[in-house]
């Protein structure tokens, strides 16, 4: 009784844990319930548990702030030193980072512009992609 109620409570933990797109992604959708507990059953006598999970990103102490803005708002630096390309629909926002805010960084789903840069004073957000260095010109 009592090994069939750990089974079933490992079975949950995985079926809980995992969104479907891990399952397929990790065979475990594959898995009768019993194989499925034998499996935490194994991870379970060989790891600690994480008090938050590794995809929930930890909030930095600091976050970078607006140091530069170049080309009318086309190109920003942060303080960590980063240099951004800003989407062309985006640069009248970043034309009016004036008081060097602080800027949250997070992904986008622009396939183009990758991140999103959020101005944490005025919570206006503009895509970006990371840029290595500034064009010799203003770009057009």
């Amino acid at each position: 009784m009592i090994l069939l109620l750990s089974a079933l409570l490992a079975v949950e933990a995985i079926d809980l844990e995992m969104t479907p797109q891990d399952k397929k992604k990790t065979g475990v959708f594959k898995l009768r319930d019993q194989e499925k507990a034998t499996l935490q059953a194994w991870i379970d006598s060989r790891y600690e548990k994480r008090a938050t999970a590794l995809n929930q990103k930890a909030v930095p102490a600091t976050k970078p702030s607006v140091t530069e803005i170049f080309y009318n708002g086309k190109y920003v630096r942060l303080s960590d030193g980063s240099l951004w390309n800003i989407r062309p629909q985006d640069t009248p926002l970043t034309q009016s980072w004036i008081s060097s805010p602080e800027i949250i960084i997070s992904s986008s789903q622009d396939a183009t512009y990758p991140y999103k840069l959020t101005n944490t004073l005025t919570g206006s957000s503009v895509f970006a992609k990371k840029a290595a260095e500034l064009p010799a010109t203003n770009p057009s």
